[in-house]
């Protein structure tokens, strides 16, 4: 996990990337895929496919997500779709993104004829309509929430299940039962073995003539592989399938089985035919835990307390194993899952999974017959759900901060030390020693990512949005604008803002410039104003003003009104123009729109446009500014800086080449979307920049990139690796 996680080159970018727009392809749906609710994708292979405009070609071995019609795995089809590469934000952080596999591209398909199955073998048809009856049995004879956990223990769905409900299973430590894991696959898989057994035992001429276990057995091995593509064909099921039916073959051939290799043996099958399995999460937790469980010695003794006392300890040592990857994960650690596991276990092993799957083989073959399954297994469901809400009151919820690189280390060694040594002196001195390193380190994150005597910005990739965070010389934080989604799709305040904030150990942000009231300046404030603390707040007043005609301007004008609310100190460009604010070490001067913002333009025309001065240094910030600002910029004069914030994500209607001679910029800064609908940033743009002489970094192709200066030298580096040493400063403009 660490060495993954501590590769210092992230991924370059596709030498052919995907192309956007409507395309035709084909290839090979390899798995489904569900959101929370009844959104649904299938994740197709690419064998060949090509943009329908231009014939520019989908590169083959292009992975696709396609929705929102299900698709059957195994199938090869031929789509129609409406493509988008999918660009994850990518900024520096001292908690590095755990390195899952995901899709290069997403599709939307118009209609269900826009995905034709050409062929599908007959052993995935089957599993395809299997699944199919068994969700719309579940549909039809439970009410919603009964069937969505059900749905999510046979299927590997997650479900209409309520977010209420979802978030108390996972603060009671047992989100792991509302997942295909290796104990719903061994105990189905276990149960139909068992009963095979049985069944052929009683069948008296092939007992007399064979053993029947042993056939039996054989049988079990391709049910076991079948059943994990029933449920889902998750890595931890096919790690569990894969185990079974490697014990169970070593049995049919009247071999001994050994746990501990068979486990391994089945790993690294799963991982050779599958080799993305190896870093989805799922698939680290369920080999962690499998891991811990083999490797601890059974008690001595017979009866119900032997029962306990090893139930306990592979609770305790499960859950122990498995605390590093959580954390840094989930970054959030349940710590009731101790005591629930012992009854959250049992209760799922014993009845709520039994329970369900008789019900649901009841509901595809006896539908009339559902009725009476249907209790039992409901009264096991809100049995469980019950247990998840009570134990969820108690708030016994650990969330420290993101986890770093040696800090997991730490984690991993203390976890490693409380598992396989048995001095308990040596094992206290182990846990000691680590809890005094995980402070230091813990220290040294804490000073290295609140940096004083110097000046640090991070440009972010938020997308087809702006956000800069910076950490001012006297440690104080400060932040231009925050991105924003207006599609709603992915929330760059969550998903890019706040968790870099938590991983640098930020919790208020001092000053927080909104440069104007569009949804991709704003909509990441949305969310941190709900969890950090904002100081003072520079708006331009626009949104209150139009609020009532402007539905982007009503939004921001209610976010600036509840930050107000809760004691952020609002202020505009009449408090503010012509008196440069000293902040944190650092010059902050307003240069439009000044006196104030002028109702004839448009938002991006009075975009605050703020210049930040650190010794010999300066940096520009622009906002979305066209034409109209740009002409008053102009008249101003004195508009140096060594870097500067393309304006409006480098759109053709901005970043004239009068105002780049006069900014006259090293570095520019070009915050556009990948793949974005706009064009940004256009080609003419990028040339007068080049003219200009900057050197132009586009967020959207290297990811977030740090500007450093300590007032003389300065210097930036990308997420993708890029390092750019600035030249010396740009000399101030006499007015």
């Amino acid at each position: 996990m660490l060495a993954g996680l501590a590769s210092t080159t992230p991924p370059s970018e596709p030498a052919r990337p995907v192309p956007r727009g409507l395309c035709r392809f084909e290839g090979v749906v390899t798995r489904a895929w569900s959101s929370r609710g009844e959104r649904v994708a299938s994740l197709i292979e690419v064998e060949r496919g090509a943009r329908i405009s231009d014939g520019s070609p989908i590169p083959s071995g292009t992975t696709i997500r396609v929705g929102p019609y299900r698709l059957p795995v195994g199938a090869r089809v031929r789509v129609l779709a409406s493509v988008k590469r999918v660009t994850p934000f990518r900024n520096p952080s001292p908690h590095p993104r755990w390195p899952a596999p995901t899709a290069d591209a997403m599709a939307f398909q118009a209609s269900p004829g826009a995905a034709r199955v050409i062929s599908i073998p007959p052993l995935s048809r089957a599993i395809f309509r299997t699944r199919t009856a068994i969700r719309l049995g579940l549909n039809r004879s439970l009410p919603t929430r009964h069937a969505g956990v059900a749905r999510a223990l046979l299927l590997g769905e997650k479900g209409p299940i309520a977010p209420e409900l979802r978030s108390a299973v996972n603060d009671a430590g047992l989100a792991h039962v509302l997942a295909v894991s290796g104990l719903h696959i061994t105990l189905l898989a276990g149960l139909g073995a068992h009963l095979l057994r049985h069944s052929l035992r009683r069948f008296r001429p092939l007992a007399r003539r064979m053993e029947a276990d042993r056939i039996a057995y054989a049988i079990a091995v391709p049910g076991a592989l079948i059943l994990a593509q029933i449920c889902g064909g998750g890595p931890s099921a096919q790690r569990a399938a894969a185990t079974a039916a490697i014990a169970w073959s070593a049995r049919a051939l009247g071999l001994r089985a050994r746990a501990g290799p068979i486990a391994a043996a089945a790993i690294l099958a799963v991982t050779a035919l599958q080799p993305e399995a190896a870093s989805r999460v799922g698939m680290i937790l369920s080999v962690v835990a499998t891991a811990a469980i083999v490797s601890f010695d059974r008690t001595e003794g017979f009866g119900q307390r032997r029962f306990v006392r090893e139930a306990i300890r592979i609770t305790f040592r499960t859950s122990i194993a498995t605390a590093p990857v959580v954390l840094w994960c989930f970054e959030r650690l349940p710590m009731a899952g101790m005591v629930t596991n012992l009854v959250g276990v049992p209760l799922v092993a014993l009845l709520v999974l039994p329970l369900s799957a008789l019900h649901a083989l009841t509901a595809c073959i006896a539908p009339d017959a559902a009725v009476w399954t249907a209790a039992p297994a409901g009264l096991a469901i809100d049995s469980l759900l019950a247990l998840c809400v009570a134990f969820a009151k108690l708030q016994l919820v650990v969330e420290p901060p993101p986890l770093t690189l040696p800090q997991a280390g730490v984690c991993a060694g203390a976890c490693m030390a409380c598992l396989w040594l048995r001095q308990p002196r040596t094992r206290l001195l182990l846990i000691a020693s680590s809890m005094l390193l995980f402070a230091i380190c813990e220290w040294h994150v804490r000073a290295q990512e609140q940096p004083r005597g110097r000046l640090r910005v991070t440009f972010l990739d938020v997308g087809q949005g702006d956000a800069a965070l910076l950490d001012l010389p006297d440690g104080r934080t400060m932040l231009v604008d925050a991105g924003g989604d207006p599609v709603g799709h992915r929330d760059p305040g969550q998903r890019a803002l706040l968790p870099l904030l938590r991983a640098r150990r930020r919790s208020h942000i001092d000053l927080a410039v909104l440069s104007h009231p569009h949804p991709d300046h704003y909509g990441g404030l949305l969310t941190l104003a709900s969890a950090v603390t904002i100081g003072e707040l520079w708006d331009n007043g626009q949104a209150e003003a139009e609020r009532e005609w402007v539905s982007t301007a009503s939004v921001a004008a209610e976010l600036i009104g509840s930050l107000r609310l809760n004691g952020t100190r609002v202020r505009g460009p009449a408090s503010l123009c012509g008196k440069p604010t000293k902040l944190g070490g650092v010059q902050l001067e307003l240069l439009w729109p000044c006196p104030r913002y002028d109702p004839g333009y448009g938002a991006n025309d009075n975009s605050l446009v703020v210049r930040l001065s650190y010794g010999k240094r300066r940096i520009l910030f622009t906002g979305d500014v066209e034409s109209h600002g740009e002409r008053h910029l102009l008249e101003r004069g004195d508009l140096g800086a060594d870097v500067l914030k393309v304006a409006h994500h480098g759109s053709a209607t901005s970043s004239c080449m009068a105002l780049l001679r006069a900014i006259g910029p090293k570095l520019a800064i070009v915050s556009a979307g990948a793949d974005n609908p706009f064009g940004h940033p256009h080609p003419q743009v990028i040339e007068r920049l080049r003219r200009s002489g900057a050197r132009v970094v586009e967020l959207g192709h290297v990811g977030g990139t740090i500007v450093e200066t300590d007032g003389a030298r300065m210097s930036a580096r990308a997420w993708n690796g890029l390092h750019i040493e600035l030249s010396r400063p740009i000399a101030p403009v006499a007015r």
